[in-house]
């Protein structure tokens, strides 16, 4: 008799559950320090093929000292230890002058996302860090390096061509992502810096002393530290900048999602930093009351048709933080992306993805800026009467200390604005996917039909038990269809199975039909037709 048991050595990788909904990629600029690759991760990385073969990189091939870059490759990290091994956090030069340091943006979020409660990610760098005091004309092309776009803003990657992929385009190749993070795209997109006051005093210069045939020289610029550096804030030119950039990424996220292994990705992004001495303009205070004044931002002025930021896929978070990890920061501020992937992650390990992130503790932050008022944060918007807290996933204060209040995403549409839903339509998804390998090669027929709603049935009430859904018993919770009624002669004819799932989330909000197409192809597999339907129910 056999126990089923099996002895590996710590150097092979521990295979990931496909039900997992907690993994985060990471995507920015940070410096890689002179270490070793850990032979787990080197292991990975060869039997991705990423280090022989048609698809091997430069970033995996070792120097005259044996060193790896890690260049445009995704790196698995499952602990800040890890990362802080391969990687340099606090690596970063205040400008190309200075010797003084401080730190990376992705290396905060990174961190953040761990002590939050995160327990995987890959990192993917795509450079060094540029110094913090680096103009905006230098930065700005560097966001099509991250969202692997050409000079016009078109994504260049072909999911079948692993040589294109490069940036966010790896999430081709990476089928355990749930969540996309850019923490250094603020700052790529953000005017340029603000001289602070209270900043570093300049260095003390020598005594002047007379030496024969010197050549004049200029007096070198001070060395300023982090605290002369202001943090990233945009004005109206820079909103627009992010917002296009976001706006492409949430395409590809929604028009290459078949070639996602059907996983609805979650785009994690923070909102930018106003202007500090824009503060006083209309359009910024606007920006603070209520979401439509900061989707008019990203228009362009002549483009008034535009919904400007409106997706299921994109939530936003705001406002900016103080953290322990934030002390080499400009201002001592960091985005507050990392600090919500780490509780979304933490949230689908501890009572499922599902369920809201708001009711989980904050710690590690000291202080949220700026400081949101009551009003601020609910406010109705005159247009659609929508508050910023219901457009934007806020922190904010509470008697239990900060906390998040809010946890959605930036669709217009009731039935997936919040996160919770849009997770929870993954969940259903990924599993859909995983039943249809094993049903493609099937005959179409009432045989085939059956077997496939009692499978998505089987789904359905495990998600009931578990509390995802809303309903005294799992009839009204939910129903599966798969039959006559849900195909056409002709969908029957051409071998395509279409089986159609109504359900009601554990949330206060309209009932939701997914529709499930199920191809004779074994690319296909069992393919959603994007949420084809979304009904309100009374």
């Amino acid at each position: 008799m056999t126990t089923g048991l099996r002895f590996t050595t710590q150097a092979q990788r521990v295979k990931i559950d496909p039900n997992r909904s907690d993994v985060a990629c990471f995507v920015g600029f940070i410096g890689r320090r002179r270490t070793a690759v850990p032979e787990a991760i080197r292991k990975w990385l060869q039997d991705q093929g990423w280090q022989r073969g048609p698809y091997a990189r430069s970033g995996v091939q070792p120097d005259d000292d044996g060193h790896l870059s890690l260049l445009d490759v995704p790196i698995p990290i499952d602990s800040w230890a890890i990362f802080n091994q391969l990687f340099a956090p606090d690596d970063r030069l205040v400008s190309v002058n200075s010797v003084r340091k401080g730190s990376t943006y992705l290396g905060a979020a990174v961190r953040s996302f761990f002590v939050q409660g995160g327990r995987r990610c890959y990192v993917v760098r795509m450079g060094d860090p540029w110094p913090m005091a680096t103009e905006r004309s230098d930065r700005l092309p560097l966001v099509s390096t991250l969202l692997s776009a050409d000079a016009a803003g078109s994504f260049t990657a072909q999911p079948s061509d692993r040589t294109s992929w490069h940036g966010i385009a790896h999430l081709f190749g990476l089928t355990d992502v749930s969540f996309l993070c850019l923490p250094d795209l603020c700052d790529a997109i953000a005017d340029d810096p603000i001289p602070l006051s209270g900043s570093q005093p300049a260095l003390r210069k020598a005594p002047e002393r007379f030496v024969i045939c010197s050549a004049p020289q200029t007096d070198l610029p001070a060395d300023q530290g982090v605290r002369a550096i202001s943090a990233p804030r945009c004005g109206v030119e820079g909103y627009q900048a992010w917002a296009r950039a976001l706006n492409l990424v949430a395409n590809v996220l929604e028009q290459q999602r078949h070639q996602l292994s059907l996983r609805p990705i979650q785009l994690v992004a923070a909102v930018p930093l106003p202007q500090i001495e824009t503060l006083s303009n209309d359009n910024l205070l606007r920006f603070l009351e209520g979401p439509e004044a900061l989707f008019a931002l990203t228009r362009a002025p002549e483009d008034r048709s535009s919904a400007g930021l409106v997706s299921r896929v994109v939530q936003l978070v705001y406002p900016w933080m103080r953290s322990l990890g934030a002390v080499a920061l400009p201002e001592q501020l960091e985005s507050p992306e990392g600090t919500l992937l780490g509780m979304l992650a933490r949230n689908a390990l501890v009572q499922g993805t599902y369920r809201s992130a708001a009711t989980l503790p904050l710690s590690d932050v000291v202080e949220l800026v700026p400081a949101l008022t009551r009003s601020q944060q609910s406010q109705p918007s005159a247009q659609n009467n929508k508050a910023l807290i219901e457009r934007v996933s806020l922190f904010g204060p509470t008697p239990n200390g900060l906390q998040l209040l809010s946890d959605v995403t930036t669709s217009l549409s009731e039935p997936v604005r919040p996160a919770s839903v849009h997770r929870l339509i993954g969940v259903i998804l990924r599993a859909a996917q995983r039943l249809g390998e094993t049903l493609v090669f099937e005959a179409s027929g009432p045989l085939l039909w059956s077997r496939l709603t009692e499978s998505l049935r089987g789904l359905m009430e495990s998600l009931f038990d578990a509390g995802a859904l809303r309903g005294r018993s799992a009839e009204e919770a939910f129903s599966v269809r798969c039959d006559r009624t849900t195909m056409t002669q002709t969908d029957i004819d051409n071998g395509r199975v279409i089986a159609r799932l109504e359900f009601a989330p554990a949330l206060p909000i309209e009932r939701i039909t997914v529709t499930l197409t199920l191809f004779d192809n074994p690319q296909s597999q069992l393919l959603p037709a994007l949420i084809t339907s979304l009904e309100a129910v009374a």
